[in-house]
């Protein structure tokens, strides 16, 4: 998704909602949040299905209708990965998802109260992650993992230009800390030309979570 917002990001609008509620099975969600670390080639610690699980989205849900209260919805689902999902932090108690709000600069005591008082979405959805796109007043509903190739090809089949994406040192000041493989993912390079060129910034310095090197300037 950071590469479609590097190559498209001025001609589209970008945003993230939950899916509704939904109850959970803790093995199958273990092996969802693995495969998809395998996937994404991103880091992912699943011991947070091991002990004491919930029963499902409802409050992490919750959390991020909070954060979108206060316009930091995608920010917020930033640090849930990063702070929460690579890290191993329990993200099924509210006091950890309180400190990433204030970790993220969010209103703490605001926070608080939207997370006691948002509404949730209600209602069924088929396989996630659900992608909705509407070109042109068109609409594009899309099940499942959606690729980069996927958004191109129907971005440029209705004649939106795919744009070269911004110098790295701005991409990692707007959202670094980032990891190697979205570096790779937004520039189309390898691993190690991704490393070399992250070593080459301005006041680089990184540091690694669950194996994975994290880049900030």
């Amino acid at each position: 998704m950071k590469r479609v917002e590097e190559r498209f990001g001025e001609e589209i609008d970008l945003f993230y909602k939950p899916a509704p509620v939904r109850e959970v099975d803790p093995d199958q969600e273990k092996q969802k949040w693995i495969d998809a670390g395998q996937q994404c080639s991103m880091p992912v610690d699943p011991s947070f299905w091991d002990d004491d699980p919930p029963e499902s989205t409802e409050l992490v849900n919750k959390a991020f209708e909070a954060a979108i209260q206060q316009y930091r919805g995608m920010d917020y689902i930033r640090a849930l990965w990063r702070r929460g999902v690579a890290a191993g932090r329990d993200i099924n108690e509210e006091d950890v998802l309180i400190d990433l709000a204030s970790e993220i600069d969010l209103d703490r005591k605001r926070f608080e109260e939207d997370l006691d008082d948002v509404e949730l979405e209600i209602g069924e959805r088929g396989e996630l992650p659900f992608t909705f796109m509407e070109i042109h007043g068109n609409p594009v509903p899309k099940n499942g993992r959606v690729r980069y190739s996927d958004f191109k090809t129907q971005f440029t089949f209705q004649g939106i230009e795919e744009q070269e994406a911004q110098e790295l040192q701005g991409f990692v000041e707007e959202y670094g800390p980032v990891a190697i493989p979205e570096v790779m993912e937004v520039y189309g390079v390898q691993r190690e030309d991704a490393v070399q060129r992250l070593q080459d910034l301005n006041s680089v310095s990184s540091f690694k979570v669950n194996g994975e090197e994290f880049w900030n300037v």
